[in-house]
């Protein structure tokens, strides 16, 4: 009888043993490709963040109501001016197509960009939609 328990305790041991294997090598599998996932999701991740480099440069502002112009010039630490005043704000988001600022009495000023330049421009404190044009074009 304890020569069939012992044999039995060898067979569980061993059952057991190998159960822990497979579960080893599974953890190790799942633990390799989440870790492949995660290194992919990385680079996606790099890949994607926001460059502000396409907001930089000098524009026109035409008002969409009354089609009149203004001067925007978006500096390199994205400082605005607007008609050759500095606009106090700070950049609250950005990704490839937008940058939302608030100015200094809390409202926000969004850039939405098309592929290659910024394409609009809506000031939340006039309620105004302004569209952006090359500066060279009036």
């Amino acid at each position: 009888m304890l020569r069939l328990l012992g044999d039995e305790i060898k067979e569980g041991f061993k059952m057991n043993a190998k159960n822990l294997f497979e579960s080893g090598q599974s953890f190790l599998q799942h633990f390799v490709r989440s870790s492949r996932h995660s290194s992919r999701h990385q680079k996606k991740k790099q890949s994607s963040e926001s460059s502000p480099m396409i907001f930089i440069g000098s524009w026109k502002l035409r008002h969409s109501e009354t089609a009149r112009t203004h001067s925007l010039v978006i500096g390199p630490d994205l400082t605005i001016n607007i008609d050759h005043r500095t606009i106090p704000a700070q950049v609250v988001s950005m990704a490839p197509d937008k940058l939302v600022l608030l100015d200094h009495y809390g409202y926000h000023i969004t850039i939405t960009a098309d592929d290659e330049a910024p394409v609009k421009m809506f000031d939340e404190a006039d309620d105004v939609v302004y569209y952006i044009i090359p500066a060279k074009e009036s």
